[in-house]
């Protein structure tokens, strides 16, 4: 029954998907695609095997699914069980290696000890001997007694019976084959679990250091959260003091930190940015003109530019990154000593860019720029964001 008019809804309205009185047709349904409820029922019934039969499909296509997920987690499952398996055995076996190696040196150790004391105990009597010799021939010689002295000089002077020259300790046990392979196996484990991005990524962020941006190297346009944080360019140049360190030609900032040594690491949010550039840059790079970005220049920086990633690597020339996903956030990792400046994408803990064989001399400063402001399309900020630690 129609709720608005009280009487059978005999007819179907196709254009409001509706069921219908005579009386809601007139009202409310004139010039809809409106026919019999019958003949609609017959319509949608003469679809219903096609209907099932997709059903069907879509059951069996989801239940294939499903047993490839649950397959997938059984596989992962076995994988993570079969890894610790692994590792455990080999630290067993490493262990009893050690104990049985550890009983071998100790008994070669006591063999090698026992008969160092035999040659001692030996040489200390000799030398107790030669000694008590010297003193006789020296009061010999003071005697007037020449018949004494020429009877007792052959024996005092005469060569005890062992002669040593050859004789030795060796005190190397030979266990140097035993520790170099470890060694090797301890190296090549730690190349192997460094490919794998979670460990590379955990790894770099136990070398995280806190960095604010300067406020004194940021152009005149830029404008730096309370916190230090965060940076946007206002699209309005306000009235700085002209310091000599400030960026005066591009929306560009340094933060406080800079570096001459070891390795640092550090995360900026990009989100949002349709223009950005960061990296490392030296001290020493052109502050007051509008210089190009690259290795030359002392420029170690990756960006965005129109929709491409690059890498500024040449002053005529930039790489194209090719990439899967969008960065939301960028994970910088220097390492100062070996000349080496490499990007990656936090989320997906995937490699972005590397630049290597660096040539550092100076002091180098994690670099930010926001390229242009582009009538609010670039306006979201770049954020220096806590690196949290993964476990």
């Amino acid at each position: 029954m129609c709720k608005i008019h009280n009487k059978l809804t005999e007819l179907y309205c196709r254009t409001d998907k509706a069921c219908i009185c005579a009386l809601c047709f007139k009202t409310d349904h004139k010039g809809h695609n409106v026919v019999l409820l019958e003949e609609e029922y017959e319509a949608v019934m003469s679809k219903k095997g096609a209907a099932m039969a997709n059903i069907r499909k879509m059951i069996e296509s989801r239940s294939k699914k499903v047993a490839e997920i649950k397959s997938s987690v059984d596989k992962a499952k076995k994988e993570k069980e079969a890894s610790v398996q692994v590792f455990t055995d080999l630290i067993s076996s490493i262990q009893r290696c050690q104990a049985e190696l550890v009983e071998v040196i100790e008994e070669r150790y006591a063999a090698t000890k026992q008969k160092a004391e035999g040659f001692l105990t030996e040489l200390k009597l000799e030398v107790t001997e030669l000694k008590s010799r010297s003193s006789q021939l020296e009061q010999l010689s003071q005697s007037e007694d020449h018949h004494h002295f020429l009877q007792s000089f052959p024996k005092l002077c005469s060569p005890l019976n062992k002669d040593w020259t050859n004789t030795g300790v060796h005190s190397d046990l030979s266990f140097e084959a035993v520790r170099d392979s470890v060694t090797q196996l301890k190296q090549r484990v730690d190349e192997l679990m460094e490919e794998l991005p979670e460990i590379k990524m955990k790894r770099m962020r136990e070398h995280a250091v806190d960095l604010t941006f300067d406020p004194d190297t940021a152009h005149c346009s830029l404008v730096i959260s309370q916190d230090g944080k965060q940076v946007i360019d206002g699209d309005t140049e306000q009235s700085l003091p002209r310091y000599r360190k400030r960026f005066e030609a591009c929306p560009e900032v340094l933060t406080k930190e800079g570096f001459t040594t070891g390795t640092f690491y550090y995360e900026v949010q990009v989100e949002g940015s349709t223009r950005w550039v960061i990296g490392v840059v030296k001290e020493s790079v052109n502050r007051k003109t509008d210089a190009p970005q690259s290795v030359k220049s002392g420029y170690w920086t990756i960006g965005l530019d129109e929709g491409i990633y690059k890498a500024y690597r040449a002053t005529k020339h930039s790489d194209e990154i090719t990439l899967k996903e969008k960065p939301e956030k960028v994970g910088i990792f220097v390492d100062y000593n070996k000349g080496v400046v490499s990007f990656y994408n936090v989320i997906s803990k995937s490699h972005l860019c590397s630049f290597t064989s660096c040539h550092f001399t100076e002091k180098v400063y994690p670099y930010f720029c926001l390229q242009e402001y582009m009538y609010g399309t670039n306006s979201a900020p770049l954020i220096i964001t806590p690196v949290t630690q993964t476990h």
